[in-house]
């Protein structure tokens, strides 16, 4: 679920982002890595969004290709995004072609690539893996079955540890050769961006201010998804390292011959989690660097929607484990869920505090055109610190022009009066 409502947010930000200037090719490509970003995020964690029945795992299986034909085109689009902002003739032939017709042959030649790759590496279930099916209605004798039509390599057993979660189903996707290889991908991509786009904005902050600022938050961007994307490796290497090998079909807790404990079960799913989380981060801060000077306020939305986003998040997460850490531990789950609630609802309004600190500091507060012009207006009415009638009625209408409702005008007014109070 989480994953299919990131996947929507998403599509309405590359909307958002279009509709800020749709002539800007710039835009567009940035449009088309958010809806990349979406269907990776619809496709990352199905596994665990439903009990999906047996009949399912030919679909199962064609949704891992489209996830690993994002993560290559995810890949080509971080590291051409520099070109839109590098000053060199060839960047700029580069990226004009990605701003029309790359926007199409791109997406054509990463399906064709995959596909090419999996026809050349033995075929689907050989490339990218297979995927194991087991199903426990009571403690005693399950069924299994896999993608590619082999039996389970093992008896599936139903432990009676398990029993009170039964009828259970589950799905398990092994690694194949390419899709090892596809995983690293967008986190090599997102280091090189941020790298390249630290270069140019260490270039560019002395010259264009306004550029500077939108640079700023596409390296913010990078560096954010490289962070999470990192941290999901990490902890697919201490899975690995923890079973002594990559994930197979024999890596299940429903086999007799293996001993998989409840915690690597856990961390399952929070691999795609991680993912989900990194397109989220990449997806808000992109927006604010491409529509903030074109739809007004929507900074303060964006800041507003980020800083509740973590505060809900983290609250749940950490509420999750708690309670399942007590559950396992001490049979007392309620426990983990007073010791994180309590503390949660005493310090809420310093923790949401901090949390618009730092969102303001990932986002600062910027203005549109017509923000700007309102600024400037109100500066010369309250220059002799006094705002006549005369003054606020032309005030009044100039924002009624611009279409500014109440508590916009009066965020941009406080913005002004603030700036004043500190210059004296």
């Amino acid at each position: 679920m989480l994953s299919l409502l990131s996947a929507m947010f998403l599509v309405f930000l590359s909307v958002l982002v279009y509709r800020a200037d749709p002539s800007n090719g710039k835009n567009r490509f940035i449009g088309l890595m958010l809806i990349t970003e979406s269907v990776r995020c619809a496709t990352a964690m199905l596994y665990w969004a439903y009990s999906w029945p047996e009949s399912s795992l030919a679909f199962l299986s064609t949704v891992r290709v489209v996830y690993y034909v994002m993560s290559l085109q995810l890949f080509f689009l971080y590291i051409l995004t520099p070109t839109f902002y590098a000053k060199r003739a060839w960047s700029g032939r580069l990226s004009s072609f990605f701003s029309v017709h790359g926007l199409y042959l791109l997406p054509v030649f990463c399906i064709v690539a995959i596909l090419g790759l999996i026809a050349a590496m033995g075929g689907l279930h050989a490339a990218i893996g297979d995927i194991g099916w087991t199903h426990c209605s009571a403690v005693g004798a399950g069924i299994g079955s896999t993608a590619s039509g082999d039996p389970m390599p093992f008896e599936v057993t139903c432990p009676e540890s398990w029993a009170s979660v039964y009828p259970m189903t589950l799905s398990s996707p092994t690694l194949g050769p390419l899709t090892q290889m596809l995983l690293f991908l967008p986190t090599l991509g997102a280091i090189f961006a941020a790298v390249v786009v630290t270069k140019i904005t260490s270039m560019t902050q002395k010259v264009d201010h306004a550029q500077s600022v939108e640079l700023r938050a596409v390296r913010l961007g990078f560096i954010g998804k490289a962070v999470l994307q990192i941290t999901s490796i990490l902890m697919l290497l201490t899975l690995v390292s923890v079973l002594g090998e990559s994930p197979t079909l024999d890596t299940h807790p429903f086999n007799p011959d293996e001993q998989v404990p409840k915690l690597l079960i856990a961390v399952g799913p929070l691999l795609p989690i991680t993912v989900v989380l990194a397109a989220l981060f990449e997806g808000v801060v992109f927006t604010y660097a491409m529509a903030k000077n074109e739809v007004f306020g929507i900074d303060e939305k964006l800041r507003r929607g980020f800083t509740t986003a973590v505060f809900t998040g983290s609250f749940a997460l950490l509420f999750l484990f708690a309670t399942e850490g007590m559950e396992a531990a001490f049979d007392k789950g309620w426990v983990g869920g007073i010791l994180i609630g309590l503390p949660v609802i005493v310090l809420r309004k310093p923790i949401l505090a901090s949390l618009e600190r730092v969102s303001n500091t990932i986002m600062p507060q910027s203005f549109t055109k017509d923000e700007f012009s309102y600024i400037a207006l109100y500066k010369a009415a309250i220059s002799d610190a006094v705002i006549s009638e005369k003054e606020r009625t032309m005030l009044d209408i100039q924002a009624t022009a611009y279409g500014f409702s109440p508590s916009r005008v009066a965020s941009l007014e406080a913005h002004v009066d603030a700036d004043g109070s500190e210059d004296e």
